[in-house]
């Protein structure tokens, strides 16, 4: 397995094997957002030790998002924090069955659902399960952010805009180097308004759960084709 990359800064971000978490620093502790999968707990947790993480958020509850919540939470005593929506999605892939954002994904749409299906986390329990008018919770932890539901990729994808950064989770994705369209979706109409949304808000930067953060500039033509294309499906 790769060596994490690593890096501090502006963006703070763990990525190993296609899978990125972030670390957002506060007034009152860190808040970690998301926590990969299996291959990634060692050096996701040695990595963590030079920060005070009090704080986990869950961008959606699939298992290369949240399989080391439990881990991370007993090392640290951090709270976890996840939308109520995707609450019943822990270790139940099968309760949001995913479907294919193009053709080209329907094969691997299929290995998605079947391998989700036999893949569960460890067992963790949210401490703090939020809703779509809980946009202002992380004020109240010292963090200048506001909470974004983003659904579609699941019911309760959501993710963090901090400053100019958009941590966004799986509601826009670059595991394939670029910037790019998630392959699977719970809910198609849902993630194309999802979509729309991330034009609206405009932020700078788009931190994604897999592969390296990028531009919106580089992220718009992407999303607006894909929009365009689909537009009949909305």
């Amino acid at each position: 397995m790769a060596d994490p990359v690593i890096r501090t800064g502006h963006i703070n971000l763990f990525a190993q094997s296609d899978v990125t978490c972030y670390i957002i620093r506060g007034a009152e502790g860190d808040l970690l957002v998301d926590t990969g999968f299996y291959m990634n707990r060692r050096a996701l947790l040695q990595w963590l030790s030079v920060y005070s993480v009090k704080w986990i958020f869950l961008t959606h509850a699939h298992p290369d998002h949240d399989w080391n919540a439990a881990a991370v939470a007993q090392k640290t005593g951090a709270k976890i924090l996840l939308h109520e929506a995707d609450s019943t999605l822990i270790r139940n892939f099968k309760s949001q069955p995913v479907h294919p954002t193009a053709d080209r994904w329907r094969l691997r749409n299929l290995t998605q659902n079947f391998g989700g299906a036999l893949v569960k986390s460890p067992p963790y329990k949210p401490d703090i399960l939020f809703g779509d008018a809980d946009g202002g919770l992380l004020k109240q932890y010292g963090f200048d952010a506001e909470i974004v539901h983003l659904p579609g990729h699941t019911r309760g994808s959501s993710g963090i805009l901090c400053g100019d950064v958009l941590y966004c989770g799986d509601a826009f994705t670059a595991i394939f180097g670029g910037p790019d369209i998630t392959p699977h979706a719970a809910d198609i109409p849902q993630m194309t308004a999802s979509l729309r949304k991330i034009l609206e808000i405009r932020p700078k930067w788009l931190a994604c759960g897999h592969g390296f953060p990028v531009k919106l500039r580089d992220a718009e033509p992407v999303i607006r084709a894909y929009l365009q294309e689909h537009a009949h499906e909305i």
